[in-house]
């Protein structure tokens, strides 16, 4: 009989990448029996049972009570082998499953207080004590969870002192999903590109401001209306991941500037594997780690964030010099295929469910 697991979130979307594209569905292909409980529709797909407890589109604060009671008791119903949870906010209802003996595992995709520091909704002055009271109370309900996953080698290694059981699955991109285009640079448009979150933080100011001095069309895609912004730039929504692959085989090079938080300096954006997994170049910001990565992999230029004189300088030279550029992205999709793909990450979530499983069956001897 195939043990069942139910991961919750009340904050990513139904059929997010990480979330259901990658774990849900890896996990049903490898014979568990896979239920997502989120808000939204209940319907099932590649072999998950999606169950939507609670309303989409609501407050922050009704998803943070409201919907997460909803959820916490759609998924107690199931009586699932491993509970796997993806939001901070649903910390307390990791905490109730585990005090009704059941095994839970923390995705901690990002690290929390990181975050709070760069939140615009959370009053400036109160963003360092927040960080810090959430830190504590995450440390705490972290040692008494079965597992703890995490996005990235840095998070994974700040959680090992407190959780025995850590491991880091990176977010890389399946293979499957990015379509590697072989076009001729030569015949493509002057268009750089970047799909993502649109805020200032994430480079929007700064990839606008470079374009300035740019003979070419940056295009943006995430959620944003449909315009276009000036000559030079256009916003064209969010797409779904035939739309992306379209974008990517229209476009010389896509951007990664991300500003310089604490947050952003140690992440591993997914949004630069993609890029080279698809055959482009990447111009990402210049942080040591993102650094090694384009060092390693022959096909990123790394600039100042901060800077778009010389953003603009990184996107010229790559729009000048096609050759050049489809030679980098050629050289990322390999780095890719050897080093950076979720087939890779996969086998690392399911010795973990293993390793979770097998404990509970010698507690139960």
């Amino acid at each position: 009989m195939a043990r069942r697991v139910c991961h919750l979130t009340t904050v990513h979307r139904q059929e997010d990448v990480r979330v259901f594209h990658k774990e849900c569905v890896s996990l049903a292909e490898a014979g568990y029996e896979v239920y997502l409980v989120s808000c939204g529709d209940t319907y099932d797909k590649h072999g998950v049972h999606i169950i939507g407890a609670a309303e989409r589109n609501v407050s922050r604060l009704q998803r943070m009570t409201r919907s997460a009671k909803a959820v916490y008791r759609a998924a107690l119903d199931l009586d699932a082998d491993v509970y796997h949870f993806h939001d901070p906010e649903l910390i307390p209802c990791g905490i109730k499953l585990k005090r009704r003996g059941k095994k839970v595992i923390f995705d901690d995709h990002e690290g929390l207080s990181a975050q709070i520091l760069e939140k615009g909704w959370i009053p400036k002055a109160l963003r360092k004590p927040v960080s810090k009271v959430y830190g504590v109370y995450e440390t705490h309900a972290v040692s008494k969870f079965d597992a703890v996953v995490t996005a990235t080698p840095y998070l994974a290694e700040e959680l090992k002192s407190v959780c025995e059981n850590v491991v880091a699955v990176n977010n890389y991109p399946k293979l499957d999903d990015v379509e590697f285009h072989d076009v001729s640079f030569a015949e493509r448009d002057p268009i750089v590109c970047y799909a993502g979150g649109i805020k200032e933080v994430r480079g929007e100011k700064i990839m606008r401001e470079a374009m300035n001095e740019v003979d070419g069309t940056l295009i943006i895609a995430g959620d944003h209306e449909i315009m276009d912004a000036g000559n030079k730039v256009r916003y064209v929504g969010h797409l779904d991941r035939g739309g992306v692959n379209d974008l990517y085989g229209s476009a010389v090079a896509g951007l990664c500037i991300l500003m310089p938080t604490r947050h952003f300096y140690n992440s591993q954006p997914v949004k630069m594997y993609e890029y080279m997994a698809a055959g482009l170049p990447f111009i990402c910001s210049d942080f040591p780690g993102w650094m090694k990565v384009a060092e390693e992999s022959r096909c990123g230029i790394c600039v100042d964030p901060t800077d778009p004189h010389a953003l603009a300088e990184a996107i010229n030279r790559l729009l000048e010099d096609r050759e050049t550029a489809q030679e980098m992205g050629r050289s990322g999709h390999e780095y890719v295929i050897r080093n950076c793909n979720w087939a890779n990450e996969e086998k690392v979530l399911l010795d973990l469910y293993d390793k979770v499983l097998e404990s509970a069956k010698d507690r139960e001897l």
